[in-house]
This record gives C-alpha cells, sequence and structure tokens, in this order.
C-alpha cells in the first residue's frame, strides 16, 4: 500500500490490500496492472471468478462474435479495445426482375472484446483474423444475428477519441456513379419525405 492524495483516488479503486482481497475466493487480473497503478475492480475479478471475456462485459451487455475475413476485418489492424462501425452488405431481388446492392451503417462505436480467441488488450502486432467478439446490447446482439444470416457484414474502423454517432445514409450502386446535381436532390428529399 502507498499513501494516496484523498482526492485524487481514482473511482473503483480498492484502498487497502484487506479490501482488495475480501470475499470468498482469489482474483484474477483482467487487465496487466503497472507498479504504483491503482488497483480498479475493472480491472480484477469479483472473488472466486475466472478471468473470462464475461467478467469483462459492462453491465447488460453482451459478447457477439462476427466472422470476418482479412479484408473485412480491416487487414487486421483491429486490437482489443478498438471502436468499430458494423457495416451490413446486402442484394435483394427487386419487383421488376432487377437485383438491388446496398449498404447499411448497422452499429456505430461497438467495443471490440477480442480477436479470434485473443481477449489480450496489450497485443499490438497486426495479425489477419477471423473472427472479432464485440460488446453489444441484447437488442444490438440480436440484430447483428439476424444481419449475419441476411447479408455480410464488414468493419470499419473508428478514430480512438471518436465514440459519437453520426448521421448515416443507405449507400446503392447509383451512389457508386456519377450523379448529377438534380439527382442528388432527388435523393435527399426522398430521404427527408421518409425521414417525415
Amino acid at each position: 500500500e502507498i499513501a494516496w492524495p484523498a482526492g485524487a483516488v481514482p473511482t473503483g479503486a480498492f484502498k487497502t490490500v484487506k479490501e482488495a482481497m475480501a470475499g470468498n475466493g482469489a482474483r484474477q487480473a483482467l487487465q496487466s496492472i503497472s507498479a504504483n497503478e491503482p488497483v480498479l475492480a475493472s480491472k480484477i475479478t469479483g472473488p472466486g471468478q475466472r478471468a473470462t471475456l464475461s467478467a469483462v462485459l459492462d453491465e447488460g451487455m453482451k459478447a457477439v462474435s462476427i466472422r470476418v475475413n482479412d479484408v473485412l476485418g480491416v487487414a487486421g489492424f483491429i486490437f482489443t479495445g478498438d471502436r468499430v462501425d458494423i457495416l451490413l452488405s446486402r442484394t435483394i431481388h427487386g419487383n421488376e426482375g432487377a437485383d438491388k446492392s446496398f449498404v447499411d451503417v448497422l452499429l456505430q462505436s461497438v467495443k471490440v472484446l477480442a480477436v479470434d480467441q485473443v481477449a489480450d488488450a496489450t497485443k499490438d502486432n497486426p495479425t489477419v483474423v477471423k473472427a472479432v467478439t464485440v460488446e453489444v446490447s441484447t437488442k444490438d446482439a440480436q440484430k447483428l444475428t439476424l444481419a449475419a444470416s441476411a447479408g455480410q457484414l464488414s468493419l470499419a474502423l473508428r478514430q480512438a477519441a471518436g465514440s459519437k454517432g453520426e448521421i448515416n445514409e443507405r449507400v446503392t450502386l447509383a451512389d457508386l456513379t456519377g450523379d448529377t446535381p438534380d439527382d442528388v436532390a432527388k435523393r435527399q428529399a426522398e430521404l427527408d419525405r421518409q425521414a417525415a
């Protein structure tokens, strides 16, 4: 134990060894803890708990895994603790017989819990992964499960500090061509009408 200014003790920090070891059973570190760093409740398991992924989930959140490949997983540059947007690409068959392809932003600023089966936040070398596990609410877990069978999921890595949601719209094949200003205005008017 070391002396620490009373007003500067971080929320959730244990003040004594006895307090940190209270309860029946040993505690295990979930993340690396440096010398002289306050021991936070979020960095260690509860008494008798195993150091598993379920121990790092926030209250009411679920862990869901998404299958990705070397491209859809941002070429292996996604690490534990990063935040990503999850995109859904799909094609539907139109009434006129023509297929319509589009991409929607399904979820924004989702926390990555693990890449493949590694939940180590200190790992920093890029590796090609086959699955990414993310932390989502129950409703978002349902959306992800349904979306995985409805189309193809891909990830977009967010800026480390950029956790705010952004306004987005569906992108279709027409958006890939050189639309005229009139085309853009018509599409925006339709979006405004749908929003109203």
